[in-house]
């Protein structure tokens, strides 16, 4: 029985009967700060579930601005657990250094501890400034 279920890609096996690693499918594609197109960008992200981090799961975001240098954007981890119908949002500043995809730019702030306490808990990545999500929300199953 796989114990993290993304509803688009799970990639990773901690072991025979528990993943640690989700990827979130599609990207959350935002303006950035201030809302202005010279920060457009997108965010990237995974979550692990380790069982070393119990109640918690850590969610990873890549931020890529398209033009400007440096730019950031605040990321937003909303979660809702589905075992003890609690439900909470934790953000973070994510900072890039360098421009587009190529060469890879250096990323700050993109490591988010959510503490859910354990059960199956849904993830999403939406930011503070406006955005589109290409991609549904993960489960995870945040070990006890």
């Amino acid at each position: 029985m796989s114990t993290a279920v993304a509803v688009g890609t799970t990639l990773g096996t901690a072991s025979a009967d528990r993943q640690d690693f989700t990827m979130f499918p599609g990207q959350t594609f935002t303006l950035g700060e201030f809302n202005g197109i010279e920060c457009a960008g997108q965010l990237t992200s995974n979550a692990r579930t380790p069982h070393y981090r119990p109640g918690t799961a850590l969610v990873t975001t890549a931020w890529v601005a398209y033009v400007s240098t440096p730019c950031s954007v605040v990321a937003q981890v909303n979660w809702h657990n589905l075992d003890t119908n609690e439900r909470g949002m934790v953000s973070s500043r994510v900072t890039t250094t360098g421009r587009g995809p190529l060469p890879p730019p250096i990323t700050t702030g993109n490591q988010i501890a959510v503490d859910t306490k354990p059960g199956r808990v849904v993830l999403s990545v939406t930011t503070e400034s406006l955005h589109f999500v290409a991609g549904p929300s993960v489960e995870v199953r945040v070990p006890a």
